[in-house]
């Protein structure tokens, strides 16, 4: 074996242009394999790092919920609680809920993401700790008694440089003083992957965590995410059969105290399944809205892969003939067929390591600009993923580099290991066209044609889609417009203080130089925030179907304006429209219509929730406009006052700029200083901006399937090249032939073009309806163009046709310039 790597070492450095096309092809389709894998590991694949991974479950629900809801697949306090004292096939079960907290430490204030844990959270997951203590059950028995924090890894290690003296300090959060028992073991990063917690409370200070609602004890609220540890042998089907009866119970119990439409959301609440899924790798929204884009991904790296080892198989295959002679006299004097293969497959597989060596540089620099827009679809700038390759990226790579190795090596070196002895001795082999070499390398450019096309076809569909995406109307003026959070409530504001904040801060920046307006809203358009809420309509029965829970948010006076979205009725809200005066609600042209219909909607009247008793009035009809994501469908939404909100939190202040709104930045921060110094602002950017960072999928999406299609073409383009080239200096006696008899350049063209037309001809014939069939399975990325898009492929079939006949023009070329002497002499 290590005479055969010597050999193939001298080979390939005698070889220098072959050696460096094959390694740089192998390398693209090495490296973008591994970059999409370096991503995919992390965000699909990797366990958190706990000690009981593989025993997690992840215990949730589906189907209605009622109350204040967080997501429809979580339980109240008081349902944790009787899982954790009612089940016997768990160890252990543990809640946690994930929320933004204001840190402030050496007078300096910051906003952090915080989890609240229960007391039995590191216990449930085997969470260990590097220094200091984990939270337990005594630290999270009586509600506001235990005023204790823990710090994750990578925070304590960027805030306070990793100093151990952290441990028994004290820290404010929202206002609270906090002491500090313990930092997180390296690597946790919270139970949702792709989020980053900085610092870690029990639930029992859940009131001063969330000041402006509590729920601690109310069945209504729905808000905890649980965990269960199976105890060992119990399967998660047995764990969830054994509480399963128990949770219906509980269900029917909760129900005797509320109210419900019809009979039969009544029994759809009654019937609800709870649901066991494992839970190793956690939980995450950031992995299921990335499984598909992520696969696509897959699929487009390894086409481009499959591409490279074609166009590397037809370098071999183009080197095993000048070397067949090399091969015959071998196995005349007694060299085994095996041992040759051998000895080929090993340059092979020394090629394809080069390249997945030269590959990990290339995925090092594709994978960090994935996670980056990894961080802008989580609107963060601190995912916590990395681009660095570990030992599992390596051993891929390794893997992936052998079985490449294997998989362009082994046909060319079979077929190089079998020429007809006596012929090619004679150096009669080979002098013909139409040899097997010669159809096996056609073979492989019709394939490689063919799937360039697929990729160029699949850039083009999500290209026209981002594009039908930057370009749709939002209802709203994004240009000059900015926006950023602040939350009053996290330090330690109460609603009314909290409302004059709001009035303060609108008002000191509308007077700021370079402002043309400002105004107060609750939810962050396009970012994927929502609200929602139960309503009811005096003198409207809800009927089977019927949506009673529209999209709801609270604005201020002034919102419509600064947003540009116009007003196609009745009023805006006004200074007026706070505590002690009537209701009033603004609804969209969706909302009005839908409850209705060709009714004025002006004057009518809602509850919110069921067991309100005060009316909101609606004052105001708007025009349509997008509110948690460009691609949205339009939504029901009412806007309530925000002056009239009896339990207002964060806030979101909208800019309209008089130019560049970046240049106000500065400005914003002093005008919101000058209020509160320890108030951090947060999510500071312009709508342009925003809108970039809502489309990540697709730009990454349309970015990535575009620069892989070209890099596809151009390999394709080479082997094209190759494999005409290498036709018409095996036709050189004949072409010298012809043109001694006469035969013209244009004659001499056709000859070599009409090939060329074949081969790209077929590659397309191949594609088309492999397109038409593949991208369906797309089609949920895809905005404002259909899967069999014939517009785009006619684009792709036109650019990958053109760059086709460029590469099998320039052997055409060389063709009519033989000169018919040297021809008739050659070989």
């Amino acid at each position: 074996m290590l005479s055969d790597l010597r050999y193939a070492f001298r080979n390939l450095r005698r070889n220098f242009l072959f050696t460096t096309v094959a390694i740089s092809s192998l390398a693209l389709g090495i490296g973008a394999n591994t970059a999409v894998f370096t991503v995919a590991d992390q965000v699909l694949l990797r366990e958190i790092p706990v000690s009981h991974a593989r025993d997690l479950v992840y215990i949730s629900t589906t189907g209605p919920q009622s109350g204040m809801v967080w997501g429809t697949d979580r339980f109240s306090y008081p349902m944790f609680r009787d899982f954790r004292e009612h089940n016997s096939q768990l160890r252990a079960v543990a809640a946690h809920f994930e929320t933004a907290l204001n840190l402030t430490y050496n007078n300096r204030s910051e906003r952090v993401q915080g989890e609240l844990v229960t007391g039995t959270w590191f216990e449930t997951l085997g969470l260990a700790t590097a220094i200091g203590r984990g939270i337990t059950p005594d630290d999270d028995r009586t509600p506001g008694g235990h005023p204790v924090a823990v710090l994750t890894y990578d925070f304590w290690r960027s805030r306070f440089s990793g100093n151990p003296g952290i441990l028994n300090q004290k820290i404010l959060l929202n206002g609270q003083p906090m002491t500090v028992i313990g930092v997180t073991a390296a690597g946790y990063h919270g139970f949702d992957v792709g989020t980053r917690i900085d610092v870690l409370v029990p639930t029992m200070m859940k009131a001063q965590m969330t000041p402006t609602w509590n729920g601690l004890d109310d069945r209504r609220v729905i808000w905890l995410q649980l965990v269960g540890c199976l105890h060992p042998g119990v399967s998660a089907a047995r764990a969830r059969a054994s509480l399963e009866p128990y949770y219906h119970g509980l269900l029917i119990m909760e129900m005797q105290t509320m109210k419900f439409r019809t009979q039969r959301s009544r029994a759809e609440f009654a019937s609800k399944p709870l649901v066991f899924t494992p839970a190793s790798k956690g939980v995450s929204e950031l992995r299921d809205e990335a499984t598909q884009p992520l696969e696509i991904l897959f699929a487009i790296v390894g086409l481009l892969l499959l591409i490279a080892c074609a166009n590397v198989a037809n370098l071999l295959l183009a080197r095993a003939v000048t070397r067949r002679k090399e091969i015959a006299v071998r196995l005349a004097v007694g060299a085994s067929r095996w041992a040759l293969v051998r000895q080929l497959l090993t340059e092979s597989l020394l090629l394809s390591i080069a390249g997945g060596a030269i590959g990990i540089l290339f995925a090092w620099w594709t994978s960090a600009a994935l996670l980056s827009v990894f961080a802008d679809w989580v609107n963060s700038g601190t995912t916590p993923l990395t681009a660095t390759p570990d030992a599992r990226i390596l051993v891929f790579t390794f893997a992936l580099s052998a079985l490449t190795g294997i998989l362009f090596g082994f046909v060319p070196a079979w077929q190089a290991t079998s020429p007809g002895l006596a012929a090619t001795l004679k150096d009669q082999a080979d002098h013909v066209p139409g040899g097997g070499h010669v159809r096996m390398r056609r073979v492989l450019v019709v394939s490689q044609v063919a799937l360039s096309l697929l990729l160029l076809i699949g850039a083009a569909l999500f290209t026209r889609s981002l594009h039908n995406l930057k370009n749709v109307d939002l209802g709203f003026r994004r240009d000059h417009l900015l926006s950023f959070s602040v939350d009053p409530s996290l330090g330690g504001y109460k609603a009314d203080r909290i409302r004059r904040f709001a009035e303060e801060l609108q008002q000191r920046v509308g007077d700021a130089r370079g402002v043309r307006s400002a105004a107060v809203g609750t939810v962050s358009v396009i970012t994927g925030d929502e609200d929602r809420a139960t309503i009811v309509i005096p003198g409207r029965q809800a009927q089977e179907g019927d949506d009673m829970n529209p999209w709801m948010d609270a604005v201020g006076p002034g919102y419509f304006h600064t947003m540009g979205i116009p007003l196609l009725a009745g009023r805006e809200f006004t200074n007026r429209d706070r505590v002690g005066a009537p209701l009033a609600a603004v609804v969209n042209e969706t909302f009005a219509h839908y409850y209705f219909g060709n009714e004025n909607p002006l004057g009518r009247r809602f509850l919110r929730g069921g067991d309100s008793k005060r009316e909101i009035e609606i004052v105001g009809v708007v025009r349509e406009s997008k509110y948690s994501t460009v691609n949205e469908k339009p939504h029901k939404v009412a806007y309530l006052a925000y002056l009239q909100d009896p339990n207002p939190g964060s806030l979101v202040l909208y800019v309209r700029a008089a130019a560049d709104p970046k240049a106000l930045f500065s400005t914003l921060r002093r005008e919101a200083a000058a209020l509160d110094p320890s108030l951090p602002l947060t999510a500071m950017r312009t709508m342009e901006d925003q809108l970039e960072a809502s489309l990540a999928t697709q730009r990454m999406m349309a970015g990535l399937s575009s620069f892989f299609a070209i890099l596809a073409t151009v390999l394709a383009a080479i082997g094209l090249y190759g494999v005409m080239a290498y036709t018409v200096s095996r036709r050189t006696r004949e072409i010298g032939i012809r043109v001694a008899l006469g035969a013209g350049r244009g004659s001499l063209l056709n000859l070599v073009m009409r090939e060329v037309v074949v081969l790209t001809a077929a590659g397309v014939a191949i594609a088309i309806p492999a397109a038409i069939a593949l991208t369906r399975l797309v089609s949920a990325q895809l905005f404002g163009v259909a899967p069999a898009d014939p517009l785009s492929m006619a684009l792709a079939a036109i650019a990958l046709i053109c760059v086709a006949l460029l590469a099998g023009y320039i052997p055409a070329d060389r063709a009519t310039r033989v000169n018919p002497i040297s021809a008739l002499r050659y070989e």
